[in-house]
């Protein structure tokens, strides 16, 4: 059981001084004007930087796609991955970059998951997915279904964040039961989005509800509160804790010569 209610020790305390533990950081918002993230390759390098000197090996971009906001495509990512790439590359960073996709649960990704072209995915067949924070998507259970029948595995992402579930905790395990994974925003624990999100987020990992953790990294104010957490109670336990992040080969998916084929 890992639990933040556990005895302290002292050595629980200093014994981890950066994130090499995770190795991959799965949620990310680094590829350039595409979203509310980095908004130029000077913010995207100041963020790679940044987790570099954390100790992550790879981080996956993340960008969000949507229907009324982000009406991102595989070309506009990929694009803007090679430009990041070619950058860290001529400044010797030593952090692979790849790239996938925050889908928003809506009817564009719904329809998204139902045609022949493929989603873009953070590993094999994971697929991150989100919701408003303010009311649950009404497409959920179909979008699910959608997934799951064309052979994806859903990935939640900041579960802990969606407040109409805060009151009604019972819905985190009808969700595990039909199959999806979840993601842990880190920075959730440092209380970054307030006491009730950083409460939830306690529970889910007391639980072992979690699968994954992300940075979900917009801009450096949030590698601070990344860095608020170093040699802290919580970060020792998310060290112990059986996240599946090192299950993603340190290899990239795309190259500019076969992006765009599939």
């Amino acid at each position: 059981m890992f639990s933040f209610l556990r005895k302290k020790n002292k050595d629980d305390l200093t014994s981890v001084k950066d994130w090499s533990f995770v190795v991959t950081d799965i949620h990310s918002h680094i590829l350039p004007g595409i979203d509310d993230g980095a908004k130029n390759i000077h913010d995207s390098i100041s963020l790679i930087k940044t987790m570099y000197k954390h100790g992550y090996k790879k981080m996956i971009a993340t960008p969000h796609v949507s229907e009324d906001i982000y009406s991102n495509s595989k070309d506009t990512i990929l694009q803007k991955l090679f430009a990041v790439r070619q950058k860290v590359s001529e400044l010797n960073i030593d952090m692979e970059i790849d790239a996938a996709a925050e889908y928003m649960i809506d009817e564009r990704f719904v329809s998204l998951a139902e045609s022949e072209d493929k989603l873009l995915t953070i590993y094999d067949n994971k697929v991150l997915v989100e919701m408003s924070y303010l009311i649950e998507s009404p497409l959920l259970h179909t979008a699910l279904f959608t997934m799951q029948t064309r052979g994806y595995q859903p990935i939640l992402a900041h579960p802990e964040r969606y407040n109409f579930y805060h009151d009604r905790l019972e819905k985190y395990d009808e969700l595990k039961d039909k199959g999806c994974l979840f993601q842990l925003n880190t920075i959730a624990l440092s209380g970054y989005y307030g006491k009730s999100v950083k409460r939830v987020a306690e529970y889910l990992f007391n639980k072992n509800m979690y699968d994954y953790c992300g940075s979900d990294i917009h801009h450096l104010r949030h590698t601070h509160a990344l860095n608020s957490l170093l040699g802290s109670r919580h970060l020792q336990l998310l060290r112990e804790y059986p996240f599946l992040n090192k299950e993603i080969e340190l290899s990239n998916k795309f190259s500019e010569t076969n992006s765009l084929a599939g």
